[in-house]
């Protein structure tokens, strides 16, 4: 290892090990521990995938507290939420779904609940607004135990932190930070299933012949070229049939691959999230990008072929599942200093006869 890059990373561990040790002496002076809880309130900001990577945790924090009232509070600016999701009926009593101008007649509403304990899921903030949401719980909410801040995420040398550390996957990190409170349990996504209404569907679904594409995703950066999922379905042939996922949005770049291929069909916000859900348990594999229904496909537990773009520390993002095979735009592009923002992030170097190598791969071995 260069000498810069030992410097980078020397830097980089500071700055998280001064996060900590900020965040557990505030927390240490403004908290108090309690041999038992009763009211609890729990934070996880975010859309699709921040929720279900959120789930685990969730279910953990349930499984050890089982008479208590939980409620769940997040923040998001839209999208699927965990009002979607379909979460199992005795896992949080009361759900805030909010936007950020809600923030303060909320706090009000919460604090006139009377919680008796705090647990952050931890987000990737800096330390500044670490501190603030800790003064916030304890002064506005007037909630006196708490625990979940953590030293959040380092944008500064991006690269050089996916070479050379292990970083966790959300599901690891939050689920470590539970373990360090005591709280331990089964890794569980408490997500209900339902038939979908297609019974065109179902009756595919029951052919055991069925692949998928989710090809959803916000960012430019993190989009596989359409011309790539057209001819990935050309290899595939008529082996199987391929249901193309993704939201309203997604819906023209699905009639795009349809219309190019003879295997393929276009579900592009048809499904809510528990019907989705019980296709991806059925599905013999997906190629997915970095998106939300890919973590719902890790809780199925169905095989995997992911597409990563590098443009950040996407290990985290990875799923958790032992049967997927993550696929990585490896661009030898070279980085900026100080943003470490590589100059091209394009996927389109991923190419389709790898992926379709790596399904191979996967759908060969039964184990």
């Amino acid at each position: 290892m260069k000498l810069s890059d030992q410097l980078a990373l020397v830097y980089i561990r500071s700055i998280k090990q001064f996060r900590l040790i900020t965040i557990k002496m505030l927390t240490f002076v403004l908290f108090t521990k309690r041999d038992s809880y009763q009211r609890i309130l729990i934070n996880r900001d975010g859309a699709f995938g921040d929720s279900i990577v959120a789930l685990p945790a969730i279910s953990i924090i349930r499984e050890n507290y089982p008479e208590a009232k939980i409620d769940l509070l997040s923040v998001s600016n839209g999208g699927v939420t965990f009002e979607d999701l379909g979460l199992a009926d005795n896992l949080i009593n009361t759900l805030f779904v909010i936007n950020k101008k809600q923030r303060v007649e909320t706090i009000k509403k919460l604090r006139a609940n009377n919680y008796d304990l705090f647990i952050q899921i931890p987000q990737n903030l800096g330390l500044y607004k670490s501190i603030r949401n800790i003064l916030l719980v304890r002064f506005c909410l007037n909630i006196k135990s708490g625990f979940g801040w953590d030293s959040g995420r380092i944008k500064a040398f991006r690269h050089l932190q996916k070479r050379f550390w292990d970083i966790p996957t959300e599901r690891h990190r939050f689920i470590k930070t539970l373990n360090e409170n005591g709280l331990t349990g089964k890794i569980e996504y408490p997500i209900r299933e339902k038939f979908p209404d297609d019974r065109s569907l179902n009756s595919l679904v029951s052919t055991n012949k069925l692949l998928a594409f989710l090809i959803g995703g916000k960012l430019p950066s993190k989009k596989w070229p359409l011309d790539h999922w057209v001819s990935l379905a050309h290899l595939i042939e008529d082996q199987y049939k391929i249901l193309i996922i993704g939201g309203h949005d997604e819906n023209n770049d699905a009639e795009y691959i349809k219309s190019k291929t003879a295997n393929t069909i276009n579900l592009c916000g048809k499904l809510d999230i528990p019907e989705l859900f019980y296709v991806l348990k059925k599905i013999k594999l997906a190629v997915s990008l970095d998106t939300g229904a890919m973590h719902l496909c890790d809780a199925a537990e169905t095989k995997m072929v992911v597409l990563f773009s590098n443009h950040d520390l996407s290990n985290k993002w990875f799923p958790n599942y032992k049967h997927a095979i993550v696929m990585e735009n490896n661009s030898s592009a070279a980085h900026n200093l100080i943003s470490d923002n590589p100059k091209n992030t394009s996927m389109e170097n991923i190419s389709p006869d790898e992926v379709f190598s790596n399904m191979s791969l996967l759908l060969n071995n039964e184990n």
